[in-house]
């Protein structure tokens, strides 16, 4: 028997021009949910270990959790640069408080820009970028 394509739906078989609007809506679907991944990291965790006192030496944060071990008090790790959506997890394991610094420019909650984090031993804390150069923590605390 011939392959036989149709350009109508006969007996209740979807046309070839309906099955080919269906694909293009999926791969728009399909790349909306690529990019949200890209923003929030899910399923990434990166083990981080602090690094030097500001914001220049600091160890560079993932999207995603980041699991930190060997804050002291003075190390800091340092956010990406912020973009409306992106979100970082942060998970402190030590008992000691941890810097977390933004990108140079970003500012965290109220802190002036630039400025650092102090993250409470043995928490986490998720943050989330609002735009360009603001990142909020969740749940908010006091900065």
């Amino acid at each position: 028997m011939a392959s036989e394509i149709r350009t109508g739906s006969a007996a209740g078989n979807p046309s070839t021009e309906s099955i080919a609007k269906n694909l293009d809506i999926a791969a728009t679907e399909i790349s909306a949910i690529q990019a949200t991944l890209a923003l929030t990291g899910l399923g990434t965790v990166t083990a981080v270990t602090p690094t030097g006192s500001v914001q220049g030496d600091a160890a560079a944060l993932s999207i995603g959790l980041n699991v930190v071990t060997g804050a002291d008090g003075t190390k800091g790790v340092l956010l990406p640069v912020a973009a409306a959506g992106k979100r970082v997890r942060i998970k402190n394991v030590t008992g000691a408080i941890l810097k977390v610094w933004p990108a140079s420019g970003d500012g965290i909650n109220a802190v002036a820009v630039n400025g650092s984090y102090s993250m409470a031993a043995s928490t986490s804390v998720i943050l989330e970028a609002a735009d360009a150069t603001t990142w909020y923590t969740f749940p908010l605390v006091a900065s």
